[in-house]
């Protein structure tokens, strides 16, 4: 029945199919961040500047739940899409029966140790004593959603390989919406301050899960859940893990550099250095996420033209994504130089040391922002094409080999500034890498390296 249905990715031009797919992941990616910066202005309104630090503390444990859906999810996930342009729609059928059955195991396995532990890794991940209380009242409930939240994650990418788009964006508009309509009522009207905040983003959870689920196994799924796909193969498991293991590898990087971060800014700034770090995070994904929203609409297309051996599309598609995300990233950075103070005090406007400090922290670690779409596009591009050595070493490069030894070295030298600062000195080294990768494969698939339109 799978060799009848049609082809999402045929007889439209690039741009179109960029749109296409990637206009529903921004909105999606958008809203939850929407709903990411709210959670935490809600909390700074009610409870105050610890209560941002204690959701900060916890940003690294949510980086790697995220990072064993996208181990499984977008491994797999790549897969599929290169499945999809072989027209070997059986095999791809099988990569998504897989796909579920890993992320239930490995989502269950995660959460358990996660919450059995909870209060260990919290000291581990810097939580001071004055911290520690708001981060275990936010974080218990929010590893009961975190079960779904792997699952779910890691299946929408697939929603969205197979020609659905807009119902892999509702996915994501519909946790956020009910996050942000039952957050202010736990927290304003019943007072349940961090435990409120927790169980209105648990409950988006469980609401984005069922409705991937009722999707999957739905009549409008072209590819289906089904029980005979579910028995789980070794070959399917590697394959997607050797794919995965770059954005893997970036994302728990990237909660081991929180680690070591939040620990610089206990030590270099207290306690109101975790907080104003917590706003800058808040502030980053209104500008990252929509990128990555571009990168999850681009990356089946270029996996798709790279498996029908349409290469020179491949890399348009990239150059195009990278031209869009750079007007985002942009955009954001005018904003955030001119306007950090004013963004700051949404979060708590009677603490006007958060305020001065904020401000100062939102400046320095967003100056390299307009560049950072070529680093994360390009990476995601090898990903799609599925050169996981380069796209692992990109990942590696900005958070591992760059960010957490310029972390430890700089404030040596500008204590609290040389925290901010080590952000966009590890983004510039880790772009001219990228730009070193990627143009040594234009030149072997004879492409022009800047972004220009050009006619294949």
């Amino acid at each position: 029945m799978e060799n009848t249905v049609k082809n999402p990715f045929k007889d439209k031009t690039i741009a179109k199919l960029l749109i296409k797919f990637s206009a529903p992941a921004v909105a999606g990616m958008f809203v939850n961040a929407l709903y990411n910066i709210a959670s935490r202005i809600f909390i700074g309104n009610e409870v105050g500047s610890l209560g941002i630090a204690g959701i900060s503390i916890l940003f690294p444990l949510g980086i790697l739940m995220l990072a064993f859906s996208m181990l499984i999810g977008v491994g797999a996930n790549a897969l599929f899409s290169i499945r999809l342009g072989e027209k070997r729609h059986e095999d791809a059928q099988i990569i998504l029966g897989n796909a579920f059955s890993y992320l239930t195991v490995i989502s269950a396995i995660a959460v358990s140790l996660a919450y059995i532990f909870l209060d260990e890794i919290l000291i581990f991940m810097g939580a001071t004593p004055e911290i520690l209380p708001y981060a275990e009242q936010y974080g218990r409930p929010t590893m009961f959603g975190s079960f779904f939240f792997i699952i779910a994650l890691g299946l929408n990418n697939f929603i969205r390989s197979s020609g659905h788009p807009k119902t892999a964006m509702a996915t994501q508009i519909i946790g956020a919406c009910i996050n942000l309509i039952f957050a202010p009522l736990f927290i304003f009207k019943f007072h349940w301050g961090m435990a409120g905040a927790a169980w209105a983003v648990v409950i988006g959870q469980v609401v984005s899960f069922t409705w991937i689920m009722a999707f999957f196994l739905s009549k409008r799924a072209n590819y289906r859940i089904r029980f005979k796909y579910l028995n789980m193969r070794f070959d399917i498991f590697r394959d997607s893990v050797i794919v995965g293991f770059a954005q893997f590898v970036f994302q728990i990087a990237s909660g081991a550099l929180n680690i070591i971060l939040n620990h610089a800014l206990v030590k270099y700034g207290g306690n109101l250095a975790v907080s104003s770090m917590g706003i800058v995070i808040a502030a980053n994904t209104i500008v990252i996420m929509p990128i990555i929203g571009i990168s999850q609409g681009a990356q089946p297309l270029i996996g798709y033209n790279y498996g029908a051996r349409k290469y020179a599309t491949a890399i348009q598609t990239l150059k195009m994504a990278i031209r869009w995300g750079t007007v985002i990233s942009t955009a954001g950075f005018v904003i955030i130089e001119i306007f950090a103070p004013q963004i700051v005090s949404l979060f708590d406007s009677n603490d006007a040391p958060l305020i001065v400090m904020g401000a100062k922290a939102l400046r320095l670690f967003h100056l390299m922002l307009p560049f950072t779409p070529f680093q994360i596009l390009t990476t995601s591009f090898f990903q799609a094409i599925n050169k996981p050595l380069k796209a692992g070493l990109l990942s590696l490069s900005r958070q591992v080999l760059l960010l957490i030894p310029l972390v430890l070295i700089l404030p040596l030298f500008w204590g609290l500034n040389g925290v901010f600062l080590s952000g966009p000195f590890a983004d510039l080294i880790a772009i001219i890498l990228a730009a070193y990768l990627l143009n040594k494969y234009f030149v072997k698939h004879k492409q022009n390296f800047f972004f220009r339109r050009k006619k294949f």
